[in-house]
């Protein structure tokens, strides 16, 4: 279990849209004109809507409420309860906006409304549902260790629970070298085969083998049955270098700095995160 300190960073702002760093003294100072909403218990309980939502990625049995509230000029200063089914976990109190968009803690607020993106799937390899409620695109590196962790434990059954309302989309983002890149590309190449999905988790299954020797890919692509002299001849041509590029290129235009990062109809969540947390987002965004 996280301590307090790590739960109360996680409820201000756990993969949300953007972060806003400001002073929490300059948002404090009192509002001299003008008189405070007579709904802000309206408003909170919406913020704790969004608050539980983002803490449930992560921590599906854990929850939040809020135990009293006073005003602070422009905002409310609230306790924040964060319990499980074993009672409380942790208190802490935050600054929120009396419009309940923004949170304070300590030296930062962030925004807790969320920004859509609309990113582009590309030609991209996919999987699941071709009508989908759900669509999950998933900029990855298969040199990166959390990128393997979410492939080999979450994708896996994310296809075989969800598959039917669920689309998944994969597209490159080698941030880790130039084997990165030579293993996106020997993907690519086994997508021409037809077998890019067999392909694609046989290197993150065996991500530490490749990684010291990269003359496995073709190794690879024997055992999988694909036309070696095929296989070869489009690995060592670099034919999909400058589509790996275009989706390197399209990641950065979406704001994504690092692998692996989703987006979940649009909604940009950063960072390895659990089955269960990928299940939960999928039973909300499928309502």
């Amino acid at each position: 279990m996280k301590n307090a300190r790590d739960l109360a960073f996680l409820a201000a702002g756990l993969v949300i849209g953007f972060v806003a760093c400001f002073s929490v003294l300059s948002l404090m100072q009192a509002t001299q004109n003008g008189e405070q909403p007579q709904d802000f218990s309206k408003n909170l309980n919406k913020t704790l809507q969004e608050i539980n939502r983002q803490v449930k990625m992560s921590y599906p049995n854990i929850s939040v409420r809020a135990t009293n509230y006073t005003s602070a000029g422009e905002f409310y200063l609230v306790t924040l309860e964060f319990y499980d089914s074993s009672g409380t976990l942790t208190t802490a109190r935050y600054y929120i906006s009396a419009d309940g968009k923004k949170i304070a803690l300590e030296d930062y607020v962030m925004s807790l409304e969320r920004e859509l993106v609309n990113v582009s799937a590309d030609d991209d390899p996919w999987i699941g549902a071709e009508n989908p409620k759900v669509i999950i695109i998933v900029f990855s590196d298969y040199a990166c260790s959390h990128c393997a962790r979410f492939a080999i434990e979450a994708e896996k059954r994310i296809i075989e629970n969800y598959g039917s309302v669920v689309k998944l989309v994969f597209r490159d983002f080698p941030v880790l070298g130039e084997s990165s890149y030579k293993a996106s590309m020997a993907a690519n190449c086994a997508l021409e085969q037809g077998k890019f999905w067999e392909y694609h988790y046989m290197l993150f299954e065996r991500q530490n083998e490749w990684k010291s020797n990269e003359t496995l890919f073709y190794s690879y692509a024997e055992e999988l049955g694909l036309n070696s002299t095929q296989f070869r001849e489009c690995l060592d041509s670099e034919k999909y270098r400058e589509e790996i590029e275009k989706d390197v290129e399209d990641a950065k235009s979406y704001g994504v700095t690092g692998t692996p990062t989703f987006f979940i109809n649009g909604e940009m969540v950063v960072g390895y995160k659990s089955y269960e947390s990928f299940a939960y987002l999928i039973e909300e965004k499928s309502k």
